[in-house]
């Protein structure tokens, strides 16, 4: 449900003529807005935030790279800041966290006795809500009716043809007060937010069509869009003139049933729909089901018995007979279908869920549902070391003043829930810029079109959006963007200002380390080195999302498996032809690629042996005691890795020549990336490509699937060992069990081994008496072995 005036009434003339503008300019905007430098991003923004206009205003801000970890930009980020709507993004993530995005919320529906043989139930029937949320028209269309038929088919199938004891419709399973914490009577009167209950249909709202009557100072007609709500109605509304004025509202009194309609409407006007908050929404769920029953030839004699907190049960769940149950959809679609319209209610009732599902034995009773899911939200937060002490919640939905929380704290849960393995549930239901839910009108013929994905926030005086943008040079970044106590002059809006900053920092060309220019400027007089972010890079990935502990040391998957950087080389004079070959090399244990491409000499080995090819070197664990390579173990993830390499080549026309497919591959790895070249290997894909496999005092293990690609494939296999580096016993063993099978191999020190022995043997095993970190470039091992390699030169 939206917030507090989350959409404002625009006139669709203006609309129309906007949408037609941004169509017309949105090529050339994108191509003139580019924003090149970090340093001008940066003033950018500050500018923006220090217009006279916010003068009176509070902002809290936070960018950061998804990509490097890099905070690319912050402005009071530790400020708490009421961030309204952008509360449900707490929600969600911990609802992916705690249940994972197949789970169901069951409805059951049981009996008090068993149905006869003909069909007829002897007793009571008992619907028991549990609190799915999605008996509305956004999942079942316009047709009301329609919202039972799971129900009607459950007792079809359970052979239910006549209940002669009453329908119960129990919503005990949440408990406290249904109306959330800290709200205000406004948020019910509007139907922002309608009561919390674990049985509700239509998003709690009851409408109710107001229409003109016959003839001027007659009342205004009154029709119930939906039966069986139970709403009394005092009818004040008017009709007037048809140049009148027409204002239609309605005021509910706290806990009265009856709802005054006020206003006027000109004659011959379409007339008005109000949206009713229903008082006692399981009692509704009740008299409609049974009205659904009736209509599909299942009758009830009884009366429809509704309980909810702090009744109790009156039947016993020991000895009721289970007839069947309604699933709830899978909860990733639960969350897309309420965050994207950014409805309250869902939410708040998905938080209860969380609730519930925390209580156990040792629960005091007088604890409510929101407190559990509150309470469970902190347990989330500190658990995966993200500031807790930055979020104060008073209820879930965003609509309480009372909600406070920082940027900072936005942020955090934003870069937790990119690594997440529920971290395509979450950003799917993130509304799209100018496409869909609480943006679908916004950021329109611009480069965040189709590319933000957000989640937006209105209050009275509070304007936010938080969420993920991928900027021009491809970097995935994180934002927060919080504005408070803020009074637009005529004409202007808050979420303009937001927007703006999501527009720059899509328009960003540069980089969020200044790092990745320098590292490109060092290597130009050997070619050209590209610094890529691929989505189908090692990291981040979601055996990592918690992070890893080695030693009784943590290392967290912010700072150690977030980083998707690859480097691409092209060297000199590179000629393209229909077939391109690579050099894919893996570098060890607490590195970066940074770090890995000046240590050993990469690129200027590479360069200095003459080929034809090009080189690709992907982060993998960064900086951390950490063998494993992330998405790249995956089944055919190194085939998706380098399509999108090949990908990233054609779009940056690197190669002039673009018509290329991938030739040769040689993988080379040096230290702990023995671990992902022994599972690429084996199962990555793209086997049939891959030539030579070589390792750098790296074969600590997978040595089965080394020898199984050798038998296969008939490759090269080039095996560098040092007597301390952990890698001699194994390079024996495997040598041994060659020679008992008969295979012939090259053996010998690494000092004396010829250029022709090197080419002309499939198998090779060299002895060095460097040091471990010594062996790939301290005598030129890695020129001489590409020179030595089945690439073509220059």
């Amino acid at each position: 449900m939206r917030t507090k005036a989350e959409f404002p009434a625009l006139a669709k003339i203006v609309l129309a003529a906007v949408a037609l503008w941004c169509a017309a300019n949105s090529l050339f905007s994108q191509e003139t807005n580019r924003i090149p430098t970090l340093g001008e991003l940066r003033q950018k923004i500050s500018t923006l935030l220090a217009q006279p206009r916010f003068d009176g205003a509070l902002w809290g801000v936070k960018i950061v790279s998804l990509d490097t970890g890099k905070t690319v930009y912050e402005s009071h980020a530790e400020r708490l800041m009421s961030p309204a709507s952008n509360c449900k993004l707490f929600t969600a993530a911990l609802a992916l966290d705690r249940f994972g995005g197949d789970y169901r919320i069951a409805t059951p529906i049981y009996a008090t006795v068993k149905p006869n043989r003909f069909g007829t139930l002897h007793g009571d029937l008992i619907v028991v809500g549990r609190g799915d949320p999605t008996w509305n028209r956004r999942r079942f269309g316009t047709n009301f009716w329609d919202l039972f038929d799971p129900f009607v088919s459950a007792l079809t199938n359970a052979g239910v043809r006549r209940v002669t004891g009453d329908l119960i419709a129990d919503a005990t399973y949440f408990r406290g007060e249904p109306t959330g914490g800290s709200l205000m009577m406004d948020d019910f009167q509007n139907g922002e937010c309608p009561y919390i209950s674990a049985l509700t249909i239509n998003d709690g709202l009851a409408q109710v069509r107001v229409t003109p009557g016959m003839n001027a100072g007659a009342p205004c007609r009154l029709t119930m869009m939906q039966p069986d709500a139970g709403l009394v109605f005092s009818n004040r509304a008017v009709t007037v003139a048809s140049n009148g004025v027409r204002h239609v509202e309605y005021y509910m009194p706290f806990g009265a049933k009856v709802i005054y309609v006020f206003g006027q409407l000109p004659l011959g006007d379409g007339g008005e729909r109000l949206d009713i908050p229903d008082l006692e929404p399981a009692r509704w769920f009740g008299a409609a089901l049974k009205e659904a029953l009736a209509r599909h030839g299942i009758r009830i004699s009884g009366r429809v018995r509704a309980l909810a907190w702090p009744q109790t049960s009156t039947w016993n769940p020991a000895t009721a007979v289970m007839l069947g149950e309604v699933p709830s959809p899978p909860l990733r679609e639960v969350i897309r279908l309420y965050m994207k319209p950014s409805e309250n209610l869902e939410n708040d009732i998905i938080l209860a869920d969380i609730g519930e599902a925390a209580r156990d034995a040792e629960t005091p009773p007088w604890r409510s549902s929101q407190d559990l899911g509150l309470a469970a939200l902190h347990q989330f937060l500190a658990t995966n070391d993200m500031p807790s002490d930055e979020v104060h919640f008073d209820e879930g939905s965003g609509l309480s003043d009372d909600n406070l929380t920082t940027a900072n704290a936005l942020v955090a849960l934003l870069e937790f829930m990119a690594r997440h393995h529920e971290a395509r549930a979450f950003i799917n239901a993130l509304p799209v810029a100018g496409v869909d839910g609480t943006l679908r009108h916004r950021m329109r013929g611009t480069s965040a079109a189709g590319n933000v994905r957000a989640k937006t926030g209105t209050l009275w005086w509070s304007r936010t959006l938080s969420g993920y943008v991928t900027s021009a040079a491809g970097e995935q970044l994180a934002f927060s963007l919080l504005l408070n106590r803020y009074a637009p002059p005529p004409g202007r809006d808050g979420r303009a200002a937001l927007d703006a900053i999501a527009e720059t920092l899509a328009d960003f060309s540069g980089r969020s380390t200044d790092g990745s220019a320098a590292l490109e400027k060092t290597y130009a007089p050997f070619g050209r080195l590209i610094l890529a972010h691929l989505t189908n890079a090692p990291f981040p990935d979601p055996a990592r999302a918690r992070g890893y502990a080695y030693h009784g040391k943590f290392y967290s998957a912010r700072a150690h498996y977030s980083d998707n950087t690859v480097a691409i080389f092209i060297p000199q004079n590179f000629r393209a032809a229909d077939k391109v070959d690579f050099v894919v090399h893996f570098h060890g244990w607490n590195h970066t690629v940074a770090g890995a491409l000046p240590e050993y000499r990469l690129i200027e080995q590479f360069a200095g042996s003459g080929k034809n090819a090009i080189l690709v070197v992907p982060q993998g664990p960064y900086d951390a005691p950490d063998s494993f390579g992330g998405k790249l173990e995956d089944t055919n993830g190194f085939k998706r890795f380098m399509n999108e390499v090949v990908g990233t080549l054609k779009s940056r026309k690197l190669p002039a020549q673009t018509d290329f497919g991938v030739g040769n591959i040689i993988l080379s790895a040096h230290s702990g990336g023995y671990h992902v070249l022994a599972a690429i290997l084996d199962h990555g894909g793209l086997g049939d490509r891959i030539r030579e496999a070589w390792l750098f005092d790296a074969l600590y293990g997978g040595t089965e699937k080394f020898v199984a690609w050798q038998k296969k494939e008939h490759g090269r296999l080039v095996d560098l060992y040092t007597d301390h580096g952990g890698t001699k016993q194994e390079t024996e063993h495997l040598m041994a069990s060659l020679k008992t099978n008969g295979v012939r191999y090259f053996a010998g020190e690494d000092i004396n081994a010829t250029p022709e022995e090197l080419r002309t043997n499939r198998w090779i095993f060299l002895h060095s008496a460097l040091a471990h970190n010594d062996v790939v470039a301290k005598r030129d091992a890695f020129e001489q072995f590409l020179e030595s390699s089945c690439l073509s030169n220059k």
